[in-house]
C-alpha cells in the first residue's frame, strides 16, 4: 500500500557516542565528492573517537568504554555523510526500486585494534523530487531553505537526495526514506538513525 509519509534521515541524539573521524588534514567534504569521482574507495581511513557534550561544547576523547554501542548503523563523522554499517546498506539496497541510481563508496573504521567497513551512498544523477512552487528558496537564487517533495515525483524512490549546487547532491548529508525503509529499519533495530517527517504533496 502506497503512502504519503516521507522522512529526513538523521542521526539519534545521544548524550555520549562514537563518532567516526577522517585525519586531520582530509579535504573538506565537498571537495572530496569530486576527488571520489570514478572511485569506490574512500582514499583515508576514519579513526572513532567519543564525543559527549561537556560545559564549554563538545568534548572529543578516545576513551570509549563508557559506551553502550561503539558501532552504530548509521555512525556519525567528522564529514557528515550518511557512512552505514553493511546492515543498513544492505537493507537499503534490498528496497532500492532501481530508479535512484546509486552505488557506494567503502570507507574503513578504525578503533582501538579493531576495523569494520563501512559504506556511503553515493547518486549517480540529481534526482527530480520537488515541488517547485511549494518549495521555499533563497530569494534570487535555487538555494533551499525548506524543501517540499512532490509525491507523484518521489513515489518512484525508496531514497533521494533534494536538489543542490555544483556536486553536493551526489554525497549528501540530506537523505530521505519512504515508509516502507523507516519501518524496516525501525523493525530491524539499527543503532543510529532518526526520523524527521517532511513535506509532502
Amino acid at each position: 500500500m502506497s503512502t504519503n509519509n516521507y522522512y529526513f534521515l538523521t542521526i539519534k541524539d545521544f548524550p555520549e557516542v562514537s563518532s567516526a573521524f577522517a585525519p586531520n588534514k582530509t579535504k573538506l567534504a565537498h571537495e572530496l565528492i569530486q576527488e571520489l569521482e570514478g572511485k569506490d574507495d574512500l582514499p583515508f581511513e576514519f579513526e572513532l573517537v567519543k564525543l559527549s557534550v561537556g560545559q564549554n561544547g563538545l568534548v572529543k576523547s578516545n576513551d570509549l568504554l563508557s559506551l553502550n554501542n561503539v558501532w552504530l548503523d548509521f555512525q556519525p563523522n567528522s564529514l557528515a555523510w550518511p557512512l552505514m554499517s553493511e546492515r543498513f546498506k544492505n537493507l537499503i539496497s534490498d528496497n532500492l526500486t532501481g530508479n535512484e541510481c546509486i552505488n557506494w563508496i567503502t570507507a574503513k573504521i578504525n578503533s582501538k585494534g579493531e576495523s569494520q567497513i563501512y559504506y556511503i551512498p553515493r547518486f549517480k544523477k540529481m534526482l527530480d523530487v520537488l515541488d517547485i512552487d511549494q518549495t521555499l528558496f533563497v530569494k534570487g537564487t535555487d538555494q533551499i531553505i525548506r524543501p517540499h517533495f512532490s509525491f507523484d515525483k518521489i513515489k518512484e524512490f525508496s531514497v533521494f537526495h533534494k536538489p543542490d549546487s555544483h556536486d553536493l547532491w551526489k554525497i549528501t548529508s540530506g537523505l530521505y526514506i519512504n515508509e516502507k525503509l523507516k519501518k524496516d529499519i525501525v523493525k530491524e533495530k539499527l543503532i543510529g538513525p532518526a526520523f524527521e517527517k517532511v513535506r509532502v504533496s
